[in-house]
Protein backbone atom coordinates (compact mmCIF):
# COMPACT_ATOMS: atom_id res chain seq x y z
CA UNK A 1 0.00 0.00 0.00
CA UNK A 2 1.54 3.23 -0.89
CA UNK A 3 2.33 5.66 2.07
CA UNK A 4 0.44 9.13 2.14
CA UNK A 5 2.51 12.20 2.62
CA UNK A 6 2.14 13.83 6.16
CA UNK A 7 1.26 16.84 4.97
CA UNK A 8 -2.23 15.15 2.98
CA UNK A 9 -2.56 13.31 6.93
CA UNK A 10 -2.13 16.90 8.65
CA UNK A 11 -5.32 17.93 5.90
CA UNK A 12 -7.06 15.38 6.60
CA UNK A 13 -7.22 16.13 10.46
CA UNK A 14 -7.69 20.02 10.30
CA UNK A 15 -10.25 20.34 7.52
CA UNK A 16 -12.90 17.91 10.03
CA UNK A 17 -11.69 20.25 12.77
CA UNK A 18 -12.35 23.59 10.63
CA UNK A 19 -15.72 22.27 9.38
CA UNK A 20 -17.26 21.67 12.88
CA UNK A 21 -15.91 25.09 14.14
CA UNK A 22 -17.64 26.85 11.16
CA UNK A 23 -20.83 24.73 12.33
CA UNK A 24 -21.29 25.56 15.86
CA UNK A 25 -24.93 25.55 17.43
CA UNK A 26 -25.35 28.38 20.27
CA UNK A 27 -27.93 29.47 22.59
CA UNK A 28 -28.45 32.97 23.77
CA UNK A 29 -30.88 34.38 26.99
CA UNK A 30 -32.00 37.96 27.07
CA UNK A 31 -33.73 40.68 28.52
CA UNK A 32 -34.81 44.00 26.92
CA UNK A 33 -37.36 46.43 25.83
CA UNK A 34 -39.78 45.49 22.71
CA UNK A 35 -41.98 48.63 22.57
CA UNK A 36 -45.36 48.65 20.41
CA UNK A 37 -44.82 52.06 18.23
CA UNK A 38 -43.41 54.37 20.44
CA UNK A 39 -39.56 53.28 21.41
CA UNK A 40 -39.40 55.89 24.42
CA UNK A 41 -42.23 53.49 26.51
CA UNK A 42 -40.12 50.89 27.82
CA UNK A 43 -42.30 47.26 27.29
CA UNK A 44 -40.12 44.25 29.14
CA UNK A 45 -39.45 41.55 27.21
CA UNK A 46 -37.58 37.91 27.16
CA UNK A 47 -35.78 36.57 24.86
CA UNK A 48 -34.67 33.25 24.06
CA UNK A 49 -33.07 31.37 20.78
CA UNK A 50 -31.26 28.54 19.75
CA UNK A 51 -28.87 28.58 16.08
CA UNK A 52 -25.73 27.27 14.67
CA UNK A 53 -23.24 29.53 12.60
CA UNK A 54 -22.54 28.80 8.70
CA UNK A 55 -19.33 29.51 8.31
CA UNK A 56 -17.52 32.42 9.59
CA UNK A 57 -19.83 35.44 8.69
CA UNK A 58 -23.11 33.71 8.89
CA UNK A 59 -25.66 31.95 10.84
CA UNK A 60 -29.62 31.15 11.42
CA UNK A 61 -31.38 31.53 14.89
CA UNK A 62 -34.67 30.09 16.11
CA UNK A 63 -35.89 32.53 18.29
CA UNK A 64 -38.53 33.17 21.36
CA UNK A 65 -39.92 36.13 22.73
CA UNK A 66 -42.47 37.27 25.09
CA UNK A 67 -43.42 40.73 25.13
CA UNK A 68 -44.87 42.44 28.09
CA UNK A 69 -48.48 44.35 27.88
CA UNK A 70 -47.67 47.72 27.44
CA UNK A 71 -46.82 49.51 30.85
CA UNK A 72 -49.65 51.78 31.29
CA UNK A 73 -51.68 48.49 32.00
CA UNK A 74 -49.70 47.61 34.68
CA UNK A 75 -49.22 44.30 33.14
CA UNK A 76 -46.35 42.01 33.32
CA UNK A 77 -44.70 39.57 30.73
CA UNK A 78 -47.54 37.09 32.52
CA UNK A 79 -50.95 38.10 31.80
CA UNK A 80 -51.91 39.75 28.36
CA UNK A 81 -47.84 38.92 27.04
CA UNK A 82 -47.82 38.96 23.36
CA UNK A 83 -45.41 36.33 21.84
CA UNK A 84 -42.79 36.04 19.05
CA UNK A 85 -42.18 32.65 17.48
CA UNK A 86 -39.57 33.12 14.26
CA UNK A 87 -36.71 32.81 12.41
CA UNK A 88 -33.75 35.16 11.66
CA UNK A 89 -30.76 35.29 9.55
CA UNK A 90 -27.45 37.09 10.38
CA UNK A 91 -24.78 38.22 8.31
CA UNK A 92 -21.36 39.80 9.01
CA UNK A 93 -19.26 41.27 6.13
CA UNK A 94 -15.90 39.59 7.68
CA UNK A 95 -15.34 36.61 9.58
CA UNK A 96 -16.66 37.16 13.00
CA UNK A 97 -17.43 33.46 13.93
CA UNK A 98 -14.07 31.93 13.29
CA UNK A 99 -11.79 35.39 14.21
CA UNK A 100 -10.01 34.33 17.21
CA UNK A 101 -9.34 37.82 18.24
CA UNK A 102 -11.46 38.56 21.99
CA UNK A 103 -12.88 41.31 23.91
CA UNK A 104 -13.57 43.19 20.01
CA UNK A 105 -16.53 44.38 18.62
CA UNK A 106 -18.27 42.79 16.04
CA UNK A 107 -21.41 43.94 14.07
CA UNK A 108 -23.89 41.36 12.01
CA UNK A 109 -26.82 42.56 9.94
CA UNK A 110 -30.46 40.19 10.55
CA UNK A 111 -33.30 39.91 9.16
CA UNK A 112 -36.51 37.61 10.43
CA UNK A 113 -39.86 36.79 10.09
CA UNK A 114 -42.39 34.83 11.74
CA UNK A 115 -46.00 34.91 13.96
CA UNK A 116 -46.96 36.91 16.51
CA UNK A 117 -48.93 35.21 18.99
CA UNK A 118 -51.02 38.15 20.04
CA UNK A 119 -53.66 35.95 22.76
CA UNK A 120 -56.39 37.65 24.81
CA UNK A 121 -56.82 41.34 25.97
CA UNK A 122 -57.93 43.45 29.05
CA UNK A 123 -61.50 44.22 29.03
CA UNK A 124 -61.43 41.10 26.10
CA UNK A 125 -65.25 39.92 26.71
CA UNK A 126 -65.56 36.09 27.38
CA UNK A 127 -60.98 35.95 26.91
CA UNK A 128 -61.78 36.64 23.65
CA UNK A 129 -58.10 36.04 21.37
CA UNK A 130 -56.83 38.12 19.14
CA UNK A 131 -56.30 37.05 15.53
CA UNK A 132 -52.59 36.29 15.43
CA UNK A 133 -50.50 38.30 12.81
CA UNK A 134 -47.01 37.60 10.57
CA UNK A 135 -44.41 39.81 11.55
CA UNK A 136 -40.88 40.80 9.53
CA UNK A 137 -37.93 41.73 11.58
CA UNK A 138 -34.76 43.95 10.52
CA UNK A 139 -32.02 45.03 13.05
CA UNK A 140 -28.08 44.97 13.88
CA UNK A 141 -26.46 42.88 15.98
CA UNK A 142 -23.22 43.61 18.02
CA UNK A 143 -21.41 40.82 19.66
CA UNK A 144 -18.76 40.91 21.91
CA UNK A 145 -16.80 37.98 22.85
CA UNK A 146 -15.29 37.77 25.70
CA UNK A 147 -14.16 34.12 24.95
CA UNK A 148 -14.27 31.37 22.64
CA UNK A 149 -17.15 29.72 23.76
CA UNK A 150 -19.11 33.07 25.62
CA UNK A 151 -20.21 36.36 23.93
CA UNK A 152 -21.99 39.14 24.96
CA UNK A 153 -24.79 40.30 22.20
CA UNK A 154 -26.71 43.53 21.74
CA UNK A 155 -29.85 43.94 19.40
CA UNK A 156 -31.33 46.87 17.90
CA UNK A 157 -34.31 45.87 15.95
CA UNK A 158 -37.86 46.63 14.35
CA UNK A 159 -40.50 43.85 14.15
CA UNK A 160 -43.03 44.83 12.02
CA UNK A 161 -46.57 43.66 12.53
CA UNK A 162 -49.14 43.02 10.00
CA UNK A 163 -52.20 43.07 11.96
CA UNK A 164 -55.51 41.62 10.07
CA UNK A 165 -58.94 43.50 10.15
CA UNK A 166 -61.00 41.95 12.81
CA UNK A 167 -64.31 42.39 15.10
CA UNK A 168 -63.36 42.94 18.54
CA UNK A 169 -65.75 41.94 21.44
CA UNK A 170 -64.86 44.61 24.31
CA UNK A 171 -65.93 46.10 27.56
CA UNK A 172 -66.63 50.14 27.32
CA UNK A 173 -67.23 53.20 29.24
CA UNK A 174 -68.49 56.36 28.17
CA UNK A 175 -66.22 59.40 28.20
CA UNK A 176 -67.11 62.99 27.53
CA UNK A 177 -70.09 61.94 25.82
CA UNK A 178 -67.98 59.30 23.59
CA UNK A 179 -67.51 55.53 23.79
CA UNK A 180 -63.89 54.55 24.87
CA UNK A 181 -63.09 50.60 24.09
CA UNK A 182 -60.68 48.43 23.37
CA UNK A 183 -57.86 48.83 24.99
CA UNK A 184 -59.84 50.69 28.16
CA UNK A 185 -63.06 48.89 29.49
CA UNK A 186 -66.01 49.89 30.98
CA UNK A 187 -69.73 47.95 32.82
CA UNK A 188 -70.72 47.11 29.17
CA UNK A 189 -69.48 45.49 25.68
CA UNK A 190 -69.10 46.60 22.52
CA UNK A 191 -68.44 44.71 19.15
CA UNK A 192 -66.05 47.26 17.64
CA UNK A 193 -64.36 46.83 14.04
CA UNK A 194 -60.68 47.34 13.76
CA UNK A 195 -59.13 47.74 10.72
CA UNK A 196 -55.50 45.98 8.93
CA UNK A 197 -53.04 47.90 10.41
CA UNK A 198 -49.10 47.45 10.27
CA UNK A 199 -47.09 47.65 14.27
CA UNK A 200 -43.70 49.02 14.36
CA UNK A 201 -42.10 47.18 17.28
CA UNK A 202 -39.12 48.69 18.16
CA UNK A 203 -36.79 46.92 20.17
CA UNK A 204 -33.39 47.21 22.34
CA UNK A 205 -32.24 43.34 23.91
CA UNK A 206 -29.26 42.53 25.81
CA UNK A 207 -28.15 38.69 25.48
CA UNK A 208 -25.70 36.53 26.81
CA UNK A 209 -24.73 33.81 23.93
CA UNK A 210 -22.93 30.34 24.80
CA UNK A 211 -21.71 28.20 21.77
CA UNK A 212 -20.87 24.33 22.04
Amino acid sequence: MRERPAGFVLVLLIVPALSAQAQRPFFEAGVGTLAPNDPFVVTLAFRTSAGINLGGQNALTLEYSRQSANRTLGNDVGMYARQLVGLSWQHAFHDVFSDPELKKLQYLVRLGGGALIRGTFPDAVGDQDLRNAAFADVGVVIRYPLSARVAAIGTVEDAIAFLPAETVQSYCTTQGGGRVCYPDGGPTYFSIDRPASTQHNLGVVLSMQLRL
